[in-house]
């Protein structure tokens, strides 16, 4: 069903991509107005009387295009006078003069539009000021989204035709058939208030404020290019509050700032100001990226999982008010396709695969299966230990912040990591091993840090740690420097290394790819790889552009206890869960229990009593795919099925669909409760 205003929206999209096809549309419901009214007219005159409708309306033309034809004039006066104003109206669309002048007007508007001259008529939509690398993932995840409801205006200082083939370049890649069409881009001024005004920016509901891209013959060093980018956007972000406080009314559009860097965020806190209609939110993309690198690194199959919670395209989290007199417990066992995951003051966070399951009820469901005697206490336990990491970037102190807390809060005294970069990468190295926040997993009186001399050679250095000692190994990606050079490293490094890694079996290789069309070089090549790109900071912006309240969400479920990250925008401690993937044999310690459940509520249900409330179950990992539970794909698969559907379309568990049988090899994917 349609929101009020979209169909003021979708002319104003049409308007602005299709204007020739417009400005037609407008010449040929005019002349069908002039004859329509031409008709209605000469109806009247006495000599047409009994005439049927279409004849009236053949008559009505005839007489508007040929004034001496076969017409049987009237001599009396009102039909002298109705004639007449038909025979003007027909010279008004018809002749040449007339077509000159509407071809004039014609080509101004095409001028108007070609200029971006033109006011959009828009509302509720979402804004995004300045073009990046990830702004194309935003577009295809938004085509996965309600798009009857969802409008995209992107202003930048970049060719539109180039914005345009990026975006079609991504689909292409992708190989989506479901395309976003909501989308209008302009070139202009994101500082600009002309140009602001012209795109409504003070009725969007969200307006998104994106790092711009550096130029591509510039190679700058990690903290000038931080600062640079910090200082764009901070202008910027400082322009939009202006922009918006300068209003006669207070206005209800969230603004979502992308940083760099912690001092950024610090500078948009202290600007942030939340009324009861706007709020402002800054997203550290390193620090969402580290993190999600930090978790793939340790439980590898929580990336796919993260993806398709944080993305539009299957379930999602959403946020919504605290249903009055309902616990968790209750809607537990209420819902039939939703699961409630934890409460944020007033609100509470689900997951769901769309809007309108958050309403559905089913008859309350009685918990039959028996509960253990004692509380089960789970045991979170994960075999990869010994990670190395190969690159410097300015992701690099977030994962290894988010790595110490992983192994205090998890006890995990295996954790070890180990570092190694070229040699002008050197002087970071020694930074981060004489650092003491990280002795705890760096270990520099065992360790040290490896130096590659020959980027394109590097078996010699490392051949023999990616063959026998490592469990995971992270190919990071320079960020330091252009679009041209981006990637560089990471692809050289996995190219010349992936025979060696063949050899140990137990190794995951994560590679992180900043540039999507690089992305399609590791898939053909080997499958296996798991590839962190900002494809997944797409899925998040787009989130955030429905509501920005969801980064507390997102960073709550990949930061651990202690960390630097668990504040929220109001700077309130916040780690109320974790989202892990365990082994089944590991979760339960080792302990027999029934295990035979039939249905998803059931084993949901049974594992949160049972753990006392302190583990929720939302998925599951069984021979290396994927499923996250309440998905239902309009397969009749919801929390009271035993039906596996995997987060990729297509994968459908070929097992017992009466009973689901946790399995020792099965991986649960938990959310872990404070």
């Amino acid at each position: 069903m349609f929101k009020k205003g979209n169909y003021k929206n979708k002319w104003s999209i049409f308007k602005e991509n299709n204007p020739t096809s417009h400005i037609c549309f407008l010449i040929v419901v005019v002349n069908l107005v002039f004859i329509a009214v031409s008709a209605l007219l000469i109806s009247i005159l006495p000599e047409n009387e009994g005439h049927s409708l279409g004849e009236l309306i053949r008559l009505a033309f005839t007489l508007m295009v040929n004034p001496s034809g076969k017409y049987i004039y009237s001599e009396t006066p009102i039909s002298l006078i109705i004639t007449t104003i038909v025979v003007l109206l027909g010279m008004i669309s018809l002749t040449g003069g007339t077509v000159g002048f509407i071809t004039s007007i014609i080509n101004g508007f095409l001028e108007k539009t070609a200029q971006n001259q033109r006011h959009l008529d828009l509302e509720d939509h979402i804004v995004i000021l300045n073009y990046n690398n990830k702004v194309p993932s935003i577009i295809l995840d938004y085509g996965f989204d309600d798009v009857k409801n969802t409008y995209i205006v992107i202003l930048a200082r970049e060719n539109k035709q180039h914005i345009q083939d990026e975006i079609d370049s991504l689909y292409d890649r992708e190989g989506s058939r479901k395309r976003f069409k909501n989308i209008i881009v302009r070139d202009g001024n994101p500082m600009s208030k002309l140009d602001l005004d012209k795109i409504n920016l003070s009725k969007a509901r969200t307006v998104l404020l994106m790092t711009p891209g550096f130029e591509n013959d510039r190679v700058m060093t990690r903290d000038a290019a931080g600062d640079e980018m910090n200082f764009e956007v901070s202008k910027l972000f400082m322009f939009i509050v202006w922009y918006f406080s300068a209003l006669d009314t207070e206005s209800g559009t969230n603004i979502v700032v992308e940083t760099s860097s912690k001092n950024m965020e610090k500078m948009i806190s202290d600007y942030h100001k939340e009324s009861a209609n706007q709020m402002s939110v800054s997203v550290n993309f390193n620090e969402i990226t580290g993190k999600m690198i930090a978790v793939t690194s340790i439980m590898p199959s929580v990336n796919p999982v993260m993806k398709q919670l944080f993305s539009f395209k299957g379930v999602e989290v959403y946020i919504e008010d605290i249903p009055e007199g309902k616990s968790i417990d209750d809607e537990l066992l209420e819902n039939r396709s939703v699961i409630p995951m934890c409460d944020m003051g007033d609100k509470r966070v689900y997951i769901a695969e769309n809007e309108e399951e958050l309403g559905r009820r089913k008859g309350r469901f009685k918990l039959e299966k028996k509960l253990p005697d004692s509380t089960i206490v789970p045991r979170i336990n994960f075999e990869k230990s010994s990670i190395i990491i190969v690159g410097i970037s300015r992701k690099l102190p977030y994962i290894l912040e988010s790595l110490v807390c992983f192994k205090r809060e998890y006890e995990n005294d295996q954790l070890v990591v180990l570092l190694a970069g070229t040699r002008d990468e050197e002087e970071s190295l020694k930074e981060f091993y004489s650092n003491p926040v990280y002795e705890s997993i760096l270990l520099p009186d065992k360790y040290n840090y490896v130096i590659v001399n020959d980027i394109y050679n590097p078996m010699e250095e490392l051949g023999s740690l990616t063959s026998n000692k490592a469990d995971s190994i992270i190919f990071l990606s320079n960020d330091m420097v252009s679009e041209v050079h981006i990637d560089e490293k990471p692809l050289m490094y996995w190219s010349n290394l992936k025979k060696s890694i063949r050899q140990n079996e137990n190794v995951d290789v994560i590679v992180e790819i900043l540039d999507s069309q690089n992305q399609s070089i590791i898939e053909r090549k080997n499958k296996d790889q798991i590839i962190v790109s900002d494809e997944f900071l797409g899925h998040v912006y787009a989130q955030l552009g429905k509501n920005p309240k969801r980064i507390d969400v997102i960073k709550d479920m990949i930061t651990s206890d202690g960390d630097s990250s668990s504040l929220n925008v109001d700077m309130e401690e916040q780690n109320d869960s974790d989202l892990v993937c365990v082994a089944v044999r590991d979760f339960f310690g080792g302990k027999e229990y029934d295990l035979s459940f039939k249905s998803k509520r059931e084993l949901i249900i049974w594992i949160y009593e049972a753990t006392g409330h302190r583990a929720l179950p939302i998925g599951l990992v069984r021979d290396s795919v994927e499923y996250i539970f309440s998905r239902t794909d309009r397969s009749n698969d919801d929390l009271d099925s035993c039906v596996l559907l995997g987060v990729e379309e297509g994968q459908v568990y070929p097992g017992n669909s009466d009973k689901l049988v946790l399995e020792d090899d099965d991986e649960l994917v938990v959310l872990m409760l404070n």
